[in-house]
């Protein structure tokens, strides 16, 4: 997520600055949220020369990595200008990197401060002024955040409350499944963040998932589990596939389950409008048997959708919890189909 977005999840009314560390932005950022950063330096004269006042005690920053993506809130406790040469060891070990030294600090410090000092037409001497502030974290964003942000504004039915359901479904499938019900979850919050209707990708494509799995610290065997699973979950016409694995069966089915009854009714209207789709058209006839491709680009009515898809995912649930819950659901799609062609006339 960006820097505006992170700060309105912290829901502060402040000002802030955003900004990433020097020249390892990424590796710096980590050892902020494992809390072994809480300190960095910078160049008094380059404040004065681009005529910034300097950080003060009680000022908020949004911490960037590499890619401008905000990674968590600090806000400054201690602020103090010094000389170079008089930079301590207790505020070196504060800051974190390499073996924590005085001597470490000064050996990355002094050519990163020489050459940005050149950058500003300025000379590093051991005598010039720098800026040592002490933080601490106030505020890190959360992987539910993140695809909450992800999602927010979608008016297309694979909301955040579709993520939310499928989430819950996944839960409440595992346990009676005895599926891994912490992998069902991980697999279900990420499961729309690559799909090719949101994103305009491909089918089986997992950039984002791996980005953000990536940057929570997720473990490889997880991520590898998480990304089987999203590949093959997605309805694709008469290419379907069938998870290997017990929990991409339940999160298959959790998410089919909210493309049924009252609220899949609901999501598919949502999309079809979002898609600018004809509502109904009794001389458009449904056309069930499509291949990945086709289904990907074909268009169609959004009450032919239930035919070329809602109505078939009854019997496509892999799990017995899921077969006894999508019974219901079915019915009300029914029932509504009826209740619409009666009123159609």
């Amino acid at each position: 997520m960006k820097a505006e977005q992170l700060w309105s999840l912290f829901g502060a009314e402040a000002p802030y600055e955003a900004w990433a560390f020097g020249d390892a932005p990424d590796k710096l950022a980590q050892l902020v949220l494992q809390g072994i950063k809480t300190a960095t330096a910078s160049s008094y004269p380059l404040y004065e020369q681009e005529g910034e006042p300097i950080p003060r005690p009680g000022e908020y920053s949004v911490i960037l990595d590499s890619e401008d993506e905000a990674v968590c809130i600090i806000r400054d406790t201690k602020v103090t200008v010094i000389p170079y040469r008089e930079v301590t060891a207790e505020h070196a070990f504060k800051e974190g990197e390499g073996d924590r030294s005085l001597a470490y600090w000064q050996e990355v410090h002094e050519p990163f401060f020489t050459s940005e000092m050149e950058e500003g037409g300025l000379t590093f001497t051991e005598d010039m002024p720098v800026v040592c502030e002490e933080f601490e974290v106030v505020f890190r964003p959360t992987l539910e955040d993140e695809v909450r942000v992800f999602f927010a504004g979608d008016a297309t039915g694979h909301d955040w409350f579709h993520t939310l359901r499928v989430v819950r479904l996944s839960r409440s499938i595992a346990r009676e499944e005895q599926a891994d019900e912490e992998l069902c979850a991980l697999a279900a919050l990420l499961h729309d963040v690559d799909d090719y209707k949101l994103t305009g990708g491909g089918f089986g494509e997992t950039t984002n998932a791996r980005r953000l799995m990536k940057k929570y610290g997720i473990a490889e065997e997880t991520q590898q589990a998480v990304v089987d699973i999203i590949r093959k979950i997605s309805f694709k016409g008469t290419d379907t596939e069938v998870p290997g694995s017990l929990e991409g069966k339940v999160v298959q089915d959790a998410d089919r389950l909210d493309a049924m009854g009252a609220i899949g009714i609901a999501r598919t209207f949502a999309f079809g409008g979002s898609r600018g789709q004809a509502m109904y058209d009794p001389a458009v006839k449904p056309q069930p048997d499509k291949t990945a491709e086709e289904y990907k680009t074909y268009s169609s009515t959004t009450i032919n959708h239930f035919y070329e898809k809602l109505l078939l995912l009854k019997d496509m649930m892999n799990t017995e919890t899921a077969r006894t819950l999508a019974q219901h659901r079915h019915k009300v799609m029914e029932d509504f189909l009826t209740e619409f062609y009666e009123e159609w006339g």
